[in-house]
């Protein structure tokens, strides 16, 4: 049993999957800030992906690899399917994000076409990897949201070795446990506890709405001072009856 297995938390439904796509990476980062979690962003990995594919929202479905050594190799190859690589891959169900340790290594990839559209075609929301990936051309245009920190036409044995999957991993920084929501946007990735994922996606819309409505403010040519971060009492007046507008959730 892994020391953090009881932080795998709950599965979290496709319907708060569907409401934390409301929520930018900066307001999740700003309420997990507020529960205490303080480095919650990956760093160094970015968006791939082109066209309109963003947000990214799912539960996190991970892969560690560690440097390869090549007297394990024939050992690897024996293995077939029992690859942790491949187990990982199949072990993928819709509306889970594909994580990928590759411990930043910028030497090959992590995976290429063949391996990205298998994952894709099992359901994934998404592709994260602290790596890169090879055959990027494709996958860029693929249709969900990727996340890599490079790219690398190398094949991940000569230079990594898949060694587990659904363990605790690092992803550009943060610890990810199995079952965690990765939030994506075009700024980055987010990753959200399990255990926060329900408040989140039930108080954090609002947040976004707020402020896109005292951003269009500052838009309209109000000043800061009536706008943010508090509103003026006729501009909260208004915001006030817009909100008891919107039909009931």
């Amino acid at each position: 049993m892994s020391l953090f297995d009881a932080a795998r938390g709950p599965r979290i439904s496709d319907e708060t999957l569907e409401r934390l796509k409301a929520v930018s990476t900066a307001t999740a980062w700003a309420f997990l800030q507020r529960k205490g979690v303080k480095r919650p962003f990956m760093m160094g990995v970015r968006p791939l992906s082109i066209g309109e594919v963003y947000p990214l929202a799912g539960r996190a479905r991970t892969l560690r690899y560690v440097p390869v050594r090549e007297d394990l190799l024939p050992m690897l190859r024996e293995a077939g399917m029992d690859n942790p690589q491949r187990e990982a891959i199949e072990a993928v169900e819709p509306g889970d994000v594909f994580v990928v340790d590759a411990m930043g290594n910028l030497e090959a990839a992590t995976m290429g076409d063949i391996l990205a559209s298998r994952i894709k075609a099992r359901g994934a929301a998404g592709i994260v990897a602290d790596g890169c990936v090879r055959d990027s051309p494709y996958i860029k245009r693929m249709g969900i949201p990727v996340f890599t920190r490079s790219v690398h036409p190398a094949a991940n044995l000569s230079a990594l070795l898949p060694y587990s999957h659904n363990d605790v991993i690092q992803c550009g920084g943060v610890t990810v446990v199995p079952g965690d929501v990765l939030l994506g946007d075009e700024e980055g990735i987010v990753v959200i506890p399990a255990q926060y994922a329900e408040e989140m996606a039930a108080e954090c819309p609002e947040t976004e709405a707020k402020e896109a409505f005292q951003r269009q403010k500052i838009v309209d040519g109000f000043s800061i001072a009536d706008v943010y971060p508090r509103m003026n009492a006729s501009i909260q007046a208004e915001y006030d009856a817009i909100k008891a507008a919107r039909p009931a959730k």
